[in-house]
């Protein structure tokens, strides 16, 4: 790969780098060799650019020694050196959407100091539009698109071509969305091409087809979707010619669903399903059109080369469409496309953790962290960019909460628990508890509650502390230790030993009772409508616990060791895979009684309903579902997590 470095001080000949004869990976203590205080990484376009802080009042060094590589691409690696004076450099020739590791180290003439280290992802600036449609009409097109979402100047290029000739070329200004383009022939097929201009280059080309004469009067995109997948309805300009629109009304299969002039839609089964819309002109009178979708089965049960899911809750985007995981062995985050199975994006990370897990907020930004030297917190963007990173010193083993209102709270190794604003990653406020983390719940006050192996704990979104709980209970560390029942104002801990789950006052930390398991620690509580508690013993049994604190049924027919976590759906069913031969996908019934839904491949990874009513779980090294037809329960504490979006918040 050849790679530049843009024009930040003088570059320093290549042999200097290597004169001293010495491990560039390693340094030796000395003295006279000060290393930096901080190295920051802006992305850009196919470039990053550091910003370094030397030690205030060190002398200058000779100059900076600078290294990058991004995970599981060996040829994306690189080095450069540029002159001791200079506290910038932008590397450039970078692929887009690779996490880039990056080192500075000061050169002086014993030697390197020790390396400071940062990441970033470069994203290309030369945005595309989005949902580009070409609707015919009678000797005419009508063309639709989603500016791109960008603060740069730009315009648009649209080329019309039929049998493989460009035929004209068009031009649009910056902020236009539409476009007729008239004086077409009838029966004939036309291919439209937009392309985003921007100062510094091209975006891609987006194309779509459309043949005047043949007027449909609406368009929905996807033509053909899958269950869930979100479809946007949009009427054709140029079939609705009798008036000036004043209004429109949506109905799918004689159901209404929308007044809006554009709408979406989920249809939930394969199949065929009428879409109609009326319009309504500014003299009253009215038009119908109406068109046929065919939906498709669903498109993947199993998706291959995901990695092993140790334990470690799945999660969705706040839309539903995307998928995320982290993968134990091989330390990467994928972003799923829900409805395809196909990898939207996906970052290797230096270390991952299991029994954590992920954490996507409102805005869809994803959080994650892990066991890393650093105990790093990662807050990534539904893009697949580093948004922010902090450091929180020891190893995060407890999946972070967010809020609606835009809190992150994490727990790290050590008790730590702090809290950071969701937007920048600023530090708000840490408390100090005693412990290995356990776990972080919030309720819908915002009120924190942190469990570690030395107890619980409760503090004000301010940071006050409200109490410890009385009992110094041994919350089991990593991960989804904690689950609230709002409605009877208690919160759920699954405790290390034999401790089984304990039942504690949200309002005074005060034991309402606890009930014990039989052999080893508990994990994964979750709850339902009823207040009943459920959660999973390492050594294979599996409990339902009633509010009151009286067993409502115990399974552990082979089960094995269990690390897995339930869902509860919609019916009242619990759902868990068993981790025994033969490995199977348990439907556990309201009143104890399971029934096998398929046998599987050995697996650790707790269970998801999605909002396509499947059963997601991770096998040994893939992602698999089952279609169960049940939605996820929208009750009580139903996932790990709390909801498929794991925020393990109910603000």
């Amino acid at each position: 790969m050849k790679l530049k470095i843009a024009g930040i001080g003088l570059m320093v000949a290549a042999a200097l780098a290597f004169t001293a004869c010495e491990d560039e990976t390693n340094y030796s203590a000395s003295f006279d060799r000060f290393e930096l205080d901080e190295v920051t990484a802006t992305p850009g376009d196919e470039s990053v650019t550091l910003l370094w802080t030397p030690q205030e009042g060190k002398p200058s060094p000779v100059s900076y020694y600078i290294t990058w590589s991004a995970s599981g691409a060996s040829d994306s690696a690189g080095e450069t050196e540029v002159d001791g004076n200079t506290t910038s450099a932008t590397i450039q020739g970078l692929t887009n959407d690779l996490m880039y590791n990056f080192a500075v180290q000061s050169r002086y003439p014993s030697g390197l100091a020790r390396r400071i280290t940062t990441s970033a992802t470069p994203k290309t600036t030369r945005i595309p539009v989005s949902g580009f449609k070409a609707m015919a009409g009678d000797k005419r097109a009508f063309l639709s698109w989603t500016a791109p979402e960008t603060g740069l100047s730009h315009s648009y290029e649209i080329e019309v071509s039929s049998t493989d000739a460009v035929s004209k070329t068009l031009t649009a200004a910056q902020g236009a969305e539409s476009m007729l383009i008239n004086d077409l022939v009838n029966d004939t097929e036309y291919e439209f091409a937009i392309t985003v201009i921007y100062s510094h280059g091209k975006s891609e080309t987006l194309r779509s087809s459309a043949t005047p004469g043949q007027i449909s009067p609406i368009a929905v995109s996807p033509e053909n979707p899958h269950p869930y997948e979100l479809c946007k309805l949009e009427y054709n300009p140029a079939y609705f010619v009798a008036g000036t629109i004043a209004s429109v009304e949506w109905s799918v299969d004689g159901k209404a669903i929308s007044t809006a002039e554009t709408a979406t839609h989920l249809f939930a089964t394969p199949g065929s399903n009428i879409v109609t819309i009326t319009v309504t002109y500014t003299d009253g009178s009215s038009e119908t059109g109406s068109i046929t979708v065919d939906v498709q089965e669903f498109a993947w049960s199993e998706m291959a080369g995901a990695g092993y899911q140790k334990a470690s809750n799945f999660a969705f985007s706040p839309d539903g469409q995307t998928l995320y995981s982290i993968s134990q062995s091989t330390k990467t985050l994928l972003a799923i496309n829900a409805i395809t199975g196909e990898i939207r994006w996906q970052q290797t990370l230096a270390a991952a953790t299991y029994g954590a897990g992920i954490a996507v907020g409102p805005d869809g930004k994803v959080y994650l962290g892990t066991e890393d030297g650093a105990g790093t917190l990662y807050a990534f963007t539904p893009n697949g960019t580093v948004k922010w990173q902090a450091s929180m010193g020891k190893a995060v083993k407890a999946a972070p909460a967010v809020t609606s209102d835009g809190v992150v709270y994490a727990l790290c190794d050590g008790a730590k628990l702090i809290a950071y604003d969701a937007a920048d990653g600023a530090h708000k406020w840490t408390a100090d508890l005693s412990g290995n983390a356990g776990g972080v719940a919030v309720d819908a006050a915002g009120n924190i509650y942190a469990g570690t192996s030395s107890g619980i704990w409760a503090y004000s979104p301010a940071g006050t502390r409200l109490w410890q709980s009385a009992d110094a209970h041994k919350v089991t560390e990593r991960g989804g230790s904690l689950a609230i029942d709002s409605s009877r104002g208690v919160i759920f801990a699954t405790l290390k030993g034999k401790g089984g789950v304990a039942a504690v006052d949200m309002a005074s930390g005060a034991t309402k009772w606890t009930y014990a398991s039989e052999y080893n620690d508990c994990y994964h509580p979750v709850v339902d409508a009823q207040g009943t508690v459920y959660f999973n013993e390492k050594n294979g049994a599996l409990y339902a616990v009633t509010y009151a604190g009286t067993l409502k049924w115990k399974y552990s027919a082979g089960l094995g060791y269990t690390y897995s976590g339930f869902a509860i759906g919609a019916d009242s069913h619990a759902y868990i895979t068993q981790y025994a031969s033969p490995f199977a996908v348990l439907d556990i019934a309201p009143d104890g009684s399971a029934t096998v839904l398929t046998n599987i491949a050995q697996t650790m990874s707790p269970v998801c309903i999605g909002p396509d009513a499947r059963l997601y779980y991770g096998l040994n090294g893939s992602i698999a579902t089952f279609n169960i037809g049940i939605l996820p329960a929208t009750e009580g504490w139903p996932c790990r997590g709390g909801n498929i979006h794991g925020t393990n918040s109910l603000k």
